[in-house]
This record gives C-alpha cells, structure tokens and sequence, in this order.
C-alpha cells in the first residue's frame, strides 16, 4: 500500500505540468497533462464503444500514456520545437507554421523520446507490484508502438484530442494557430470513423466546411466533449475557499479518481473495474453546468475570517436537514447531466446518467468503493495542499475519511497516508 501511495503521489505532479505546445504558443493558463488525460479518456470511450472495442481497455490505456511524462516531461511530437526560441521572430513563425523535417531525422528524434519515456515510465512504475506494473506498461507499449486495434485507435484519438484543444484555443487566431495541428494529425488519422470525426470538427469550426454531410452522432459527441473541456478550467470550490491559489481543477479531480479506482481497486475482485472506471470519469460531470460545489454548504459568507471558521470542521447537520440538503442538490445535478447528455444516443446518455445516479445514491458495490476512493483522493490532494501552504489544515478532511471509509483497502490506503505525512 505504501508503494502504491508514493506512485499516485508521482503521477499526482501531472496536474502541475503544463502541456508544452500551448506554453510555446503563449497559450494563458494552458491545459496540464491531467486534464490531457482526463478528455483524453473520454474520447477513447465514447467513440471506441462505436467500434465495439472493450472500454475497459480503452481507458487504461488513456489513462497510461502520459504517466511517462511525470519524470519525462511533456515533449511536443519529435520534440523539434526544443530547438527554437519563441522570443526570435524567424523561430516564431517556424513554430507557426509547424517544423518539417525528413523522415529519417523524425525517426532519429522518435526513437530518443520513446527510450526517454520508457525509462521515465520504468522508473515510476518500479513502484507497483509485477501484475501492475506489467499491464499499465503494457498499455503504454500498445499505443505507442501501435501494436493492437485498440492501442492503434487510442494514439490516432490523443491525436484528435490535440488538435480539438489546438482549435478551441486558436479557432479565431489564424496567424496563432497556423496548420501545422491538422497536418500533424492527417498524418496519423487513418480509421474511417475517426476521420468522419475530424470532417465533424471541420464543419463545427470552420466556415468554408459548411457543406460537409456529417455523422449527427457523431457531431453530438463533439458537442458533448466540448461542453465537458470547461471543467479543465474550473477549480475545485473547497480548495479556493480554504485560500488555495491555483487549485486542482475539477478535471484533474476526475483524473485522480479515476486513476486511483484502477491501482487500488483492482483487488476487488468481485467488482466491475470497466463499471468503476466509467463511474469515476462520469461522477462529477454534473459541474459543467452547476459549477463545483461544497457537499450540505449551500454559500460561503463573504467574510474570510468567517468562513474559514465554518471550514474548520466538517459540516454537521441533523439527519433530517442533511437529506434535504442532499435532495436539492441530487436534483440540480441530476437536471445539469440531462442537459449535458440530452444529444447523446439514447443509451448513451442512459448509462452516464445511470452511472452519476448509482454513486450518488450509492446503488451498488462499485458505487460504496468508488465513494471511499473519491474521498480518499480529496484527502490526499488536502495533504499535499497541507505541507505546501501554512494556515491550511487538512483536519476536517480526515474527520470526514474515517465516516466515509470502511472498506479494508480503503482503511489500509488511511493508514499509509498518516505514515507518509505525519
């Protein structure tokens, strides 16, 4: 357990490494590796279940093909740009229209950063037990070699994901975004269905694409991950109240938790980890449009000095006042999901809201784990928060752990963690 706690404590540093492509193009508050990750996941599950590929293998490998980059760092494709300085003017629109090398030279710089991120990720994973180890490098090794049908479909969907954010970020800054994004991703893109998405992202943004016959499901799971890219910008609520600068985000959050359910949950064996990983990606959808919230604190008082005294303890309430306070909240977030998934196919937007709706009313055993782990994933970021800024206090957090969690590995996990920080 204490190994397993050191490893999501490395890849807890993914929520502070900015993507490198948009620090280079002067992109303000620019995405993390995290919040990569976190649409990342959702892109290969959402468009993969049209292929009839086996989610659960889909999201493992998401959610591992960035762990490298914790001790890696972020390298843009081929790394090219690590020769340029962004302050020359003739380096600057090199960037801009995007670097062309022979293929010899980007197979020579391909395989430097392939041996630096296999090295990076052996290094972190050394952490784990072998079973572990061995099936998050496996998913690895499947997308970046490109070995199966699926690891091929999830490295041609991160592809995707890059350009998507490239477009959200300089859609109306042509002289910013250049065409080098769209070049980078023809040139991988191969599977039909994912090139019919890329004709979808053509006709949404780009005017000239008007005319373009598009797949409607399709062009509804855009709309779908657009709407959910907004929680890469939305910071957690308890942390900004408690005077947090630069918070996690709600993405990363999700990123966390979803990571988390897959190392520790694993040893449930009578649990449906595909269900569980689904479950964790979808549990805090809800924010798109509520906003992140404080369970039972419906608002803070203005006042800092007040409402630090209210954070100081976990909120107590009566029974009867805490099924109130939850109903209301369990219907605003409920109404938020269908609004949020209303174009999505039937039984698709059935089984997110089903899956939000099992863990908020706790329906099944996957939904009583994945609440221990989303709480311990809470505790975890609120002690990192506690050793880097003086006056916060994780306190009420741990208060609120041992109520929640009651399973052994949830218990063992509490355990490790007052070794590791106190």
């Amino acid at each position: 357990m204490r190994k397993q706690l050191e490893f999501l404590l490395e890849t807890n540093k993914l929520k502070e490494i900015s993507r490198t492509g948009w620090v280079l193009m002067k992109v303000k508050n620019p995405e993390t590796i995290a919040e990569h990750i976190f649409r990342v996941c959702f892109d290969t599950w959402l468009l993969g279940r049209l292929k009839n590929f086996k989610v659960e293998r889909l999201i493992k490998i998401a959610l591992s093909h960035d762990l490298c980059e914790v001790y890696a760092g972020d390298k843009t494709p081929f790394f090219y740009w690590e020769d340029l300085k962004r302050e020359k003017k003739e380096d600057e629109k090199i960037l801009l229209k995007g670097v062309r090398l022979s293929q010899k030279e980007k197979e020579r710089r391909s395989k430097i950063k392939f041996e630096s991120e296999k090295k990076s990720l052996l290094k972190l994973i050394s952490l784990l037990d072998r079973v572990l180890k061995n099936e998050i490098f496996s998913c690895w090794l499947n997308y970046e070699k490109r070995i199966s049908r699926i690891g091929k479909f999830v490295k041609q969907v991160d592809r995707i994901e890059t350009l998507l954010q490239a477009v959200e970020y300089f859609k109306k800054e042509k002289t910013r975004g250049g065409t080098s994004w769209w070049e980078l991703t023809e040139e991988i893109v191969e599977d039909p269905l994912l090139i019919d998405f890329l004709k979808v992202i053509q006709k949404k943004f780009y005017r000239k694409y008007s005319f373009l016959r598009v797949d409607k499901k399709l062009g509804n799971i855009l709309d779908f991950l657009l709407k959910i890219g907004k929680l890469k910008r939305m910071p957690r609520l308890y942390w900004l109240a408690n005077g947090i600068k630069k918070p996690e985000t709600v993405a990363e959050h999700i990123f966390s938790v979803t990571l988390t359910t897959w190392i520790l949950g694993r040893e449930k064996k009578n649990l449906n980890m595909e269900k569980m990983l689904k479950m964790a990606l979808c549990h805090e959808l809800s924010a798109v449009y509520t906003g992140d919230t404080i369970p039972y604190i419906r608002k803070l008082p203005k006042d800092k000095r007040k409402r630090k005294e209210i954070l100081k303890k976990w909120p107590r309430l009566p029974e009867k006042e805490k099924k109130k306070r939850f109903q209301k909240e369990y219907q605003e977030e409920k109404k938020a999901l269908l609004k949020l998934t209303k174009k999505l196919d039937p039984f698709l937007r059935k089984e997110i809201v089903g899956l939000w709706e099992d863990y908020r009313k706790v329906k099944s055993p996957e939904a009583l784990f994945l609440i221990q782990i989303n709480t311990l994933a809470v505790l975890l970021q609120a002690l990192l928060y506690q050793q880097k800024y003086k006056g916060y206090v994780a306190d009420p957090l741990w208060e609120w752990a041992f109520e929640k969690c009651t399973d052994p590995i949830a218990l063992n996990f509490l355990e490790a963690l007052k070794e590791r920080f106190y």
